[in-house]
């Protein structure tokens, strides 16, 4: 056990190590912060809400740029929708912050940040099962009318309302291949910027859907752009935090330890699968970081008379990044034996990409 003087907690150095790095290649993978999964788990281990929330913010900051520089390079990154974004993030995350702090004032973080992470995770959940499932239909479908599927495939038709809105500026993003109103892309920045700020995230476990769902972006620009774009909520909601008297530097020196070999391979495993792989993790991820949080919040609401409801959450916590991380590199286990030829379940060609 360490001693965190700042957050006045006592933790585990290993459990931050492993989460900061389990995080890591799952957010590297489908293009988020992972705070969705690093505040409730840094609640479950001890520390206070509003520095959990904080300390995660502030590793994720730090974290978001070795991912986004590996998603450069790959190509998934759109500058135009990015930097469009960057001004509804900014007054976004300062809306969220001061949500946060005043949640910290009446004594209330922990249980307004845990309820309102399962409420928008459980309606983000059943929204990108169902979409996926059928866009994975879809391309089995092709498959086997011998007709050539490429990385992405998406079954929504929200993009082709926000796409046909006309209010000025219109901006054209080359790379993501859309022309959208610029308003619609600042009003997504103001709506996950205020989720970054409150929740101590990045805000991706809403812009990646968002970009997807409503702007039209393939999921591999999203989630690449999504990086970038946390990069920006991330460092100026961890200098927030910090001048809220938030963060624990410590805890997040080694939290960002683990995140950065992490991030550098979910980010390599995005080229060895199709848009609908990164949506069942998200979706999938999701659901676990919910259950997690819920076991967190009845332990709370019960003034923490169930001491087994608090084991069961460390644990489903743990359980569920590991959980993740090992489906990620089943995936890119497979898409290199399909490569090659070699026998994968039935479920896999439809979701990794040959060559």
């Amino acid at each position: 056990m360490f001693d965190f003087i700042i957050a006045g907690v006592q933790a585990p150095i290993f459990l931050l190590v492993l989460t900061g790095m389990t995080v890591g290649m799952v957010g590297g993978f489908i293009g988020v912060g992972g705070g969705y999964m690093v505040t409730p788990a840094l609640i479950v281990f001890g520390f206070p809400g509003y520095m959990a929330s904080g300390i995660d913010v502030t590793h994720i900051a730090g974290k978001s740029v070795v991912a986004t520089i590996r998603h450069r390079q790959l190509g998934n990154i759109d500058w135009v929708l990015g930097l469009a974004m960057v001004g509804g993030t900014m007054m976004g995350v300062e809306m969220g912050v001061r949500l946060l702090n005043y949640t910290k004032s009446i004594g209330l973080s922990g249980i307004a940040l845990l309820t309102g992470s399962v409420g928008i995770m459980i309606g983000l959940f059943l929204y990108t099962q169902i979409e996926t499932h059928r866009a994975q239909k879809k391309i089995q479908e092709l498959s086997r009318e011998g007709k050539t599927v490429g990385r992405e495939l998406s079954t929504s038709n929200i993009p082709k309302f926000f796409q046909s809105i006309s209010l000025f500026p219109i901006i054209r993003c080359h790379v993501a291949r859309i022309v959208i109103s610029m308003w619609v892309v600042v009003l997504v920045g103001i709506a996950t910027g205020t989720l970054a700020g409150f929740f101590g995230v990045g805000g991706g476990f809403i812009r990646v859907p968002a970009l997807v769902y409503m702007v039209g972006a393939t999921t591999h620009i999203a989630v690449g752009t999504d990086l970038l774009e946390i990069v920006v909520s991330g460092g100026y909601g961890a200098l927030r935090h910090f001048a809220s008297g938030n963060v624990d530097i410590i805890a997040v020196f080694f939290m960002i330890i683990g995140a950065m070999f992490g991030a550098q391979f979910g980010s390599i495993a995005t080229s060895f699968v199709r848009g609908p792989a990164i949506r069942y993790i998200l979706s999938y991820s999701l659901i676990l970081a919910t259950v997690g949080a819920f076991l967190r919040l009845v332990y709370m609401l019960s003034a923490q008379k169930y001491e087994f409801l608090n084991f069961f959450a460390v644990v489903f916590t743990l359980g569920e990044m590991i959980f993740l991380c090992l489906f990620i590199l089943s995936l890119v286990y497979f898409a290199v034996r399909h490569r090659h030829g070699k026998w994968v379940p039935a479920w896999i060609p439809s979701l990794v990409v040959v060559q």
